[in-house]
């Protein structure tokens, strides 16, 4: 009997040792995401990959273009806060993304399409 309860108080033990050390590891670091370089993706060379519509205030996003998955895109203003948000992991990978702009406000935003390894940023100037 003393023998079994040991055990098991063994067993409980390491289940819990390898949960706790589970959860450290898996955190997800909230500093700054990595920025991918060219060379770790690649845009078609086609002017289309990002479209301003100025005149209907959207932004196309051409996915086929970007050969990487997509998870989700950000749009920061100058102050660096969040002002759009979309998830993108479950969209096909030849979508065109249609981002409205139409409610920000004239000014210079930070557009970011994130994946699970790295950020894509690109940079738009909207004016009146």
């Amino acid at each position: 009997m003393q023998l079994k309860f040991t055990f098991l108080s063994l067993l409980f033990l390491v289940f819990t040792i390898s949960s706790v050390s589970a959860q450290s590891s898996a955190s997800v670091d909230s500093k700054k995401p990595t920025i991918l370089s060219s060379e770790e993706f690649s845009i078609s060379s086609d002017e289309w990959t990002f479209y301003l519509d100025k005149d209907n205030k959207v932004y196309y996003i051409d996915f086929e273009s970007i050969s990487i998955n997509l998870n989700d895109i950000r749009v920061f203003n100058q102050e660096g806060e969040i002002v759009k948000s979309d998830k993108l992991w479950d969209l096909p990978v030849n979508t065109i993304y249609e981002l409205n702009i139409g409610d920000l406000k004239p000014g210079n935003y930070k557009v970011e399409l994130r994946s699970y390894t790295g950020v894509i940023e690109k940079e738009i100037s909207l004016s009146e």
